[in-house]
């Protein structure tokens, strides 16, 4: 089952349109006709089962015939603050990694041992977190934030849990087996090449955070990402 994407100014209680590039790939390349069903999202958690009223190739009109809400979503919210890094594929690939795996927002920071630290390219972020969301059957779509330093992020968290993966032996440190399925919210921080600065890692202990263990070995950052988030959806 395939899902296609509209924004929800584009719904209301009984039809749909879809619009811009989606419009063009389903009746250009995909060849929908007049009639047939497909499932429709608006990215904030609403599912549409749908039938085609009428299209052409720049827009589509549909029927809702079914709405269902939160489809695949996971149990606990997830914010990961990802730092820039040298590679920007590499980045991009750990913001599609995410995005399939469930998490909620994504953070861009610049932190001290950034290398690449003028790069922003959120507009071209957000679009493969759309195309994740389509590829692994979410409802929501995660928002990716344009790049801001790392102490503002830390200081405006709210997660219940707030973690930084980092390798410093510094107090509050605890493993993925020590975290109870009790929290629904939790604020994931990785660091670049080379990780986080002492300084970096202080502060965000200093403002509540605990330090996540990965374990023995050392990941680039986009595994120790998809690593950490994956173990934390699944608690």
């Amino acid at each position: 089952m395939e899902y296609y994407y509209t924004p929800k100014q584009y719904i209301s209680s009984s039809s749909l349109t879809i619009v811009d590039d989606e419009a063009k790939h389903l009746a250009r390349v995909l060849r929908k006709q007049q009639g047939e069903e497909i499932y429709v999202t608006d990215g904030c958690g609403n599912l549409y089962k749908t039938k085609i009223s009428s299209l052409n190739k720049q827009l589509i009109e549909c029927s809702i015939t079914e709405k269902d809400q939160n489809l695949n979503e996971p149990r606990v919210k997830i914010n990961l603050d990802q730092s820039l890094v040298k590679n920007p594929d590499r980045l991009e690939f750990s913001i599609e990694k995410a995005v399939e795996l469930g998490v909620s927002e994504i953070h861009i920071i610049v932190t001290e041992n950034v290398v690449n630290r003028t790069t922003n390219k959120t507009e071209r972020w957000q679009s493969i977190a759309l195309s994740a969301m389509k590829q692994s059957q979410r409802c929501v779509l995660p928002e990716v934030f344009e790049p801001v330093n790392f102490a503002e992020v830390v200081n405006n968290t709210k997660g219940e849990l707030k973690l930084i993966a980092d390798e410093k032996d510094i107090l509050g440190r605890i493993s993925i087996k020590d975290i109870k399925p009790e929290y629904s919210s939790i604020d994931l921080f990785i660091g670049p090449e080379g990780g986080f600065s002492p300084g970096e890692a202080e502060l965000a202990v200093s403002n509540g955070f605990k330090v996540l263990d990965l374990g023995p070995r050392k990941y680039r950052s986009e595994t120790a990402a998809i690593f950490a988030i994956s173990c934390l959806i699944s608690i």
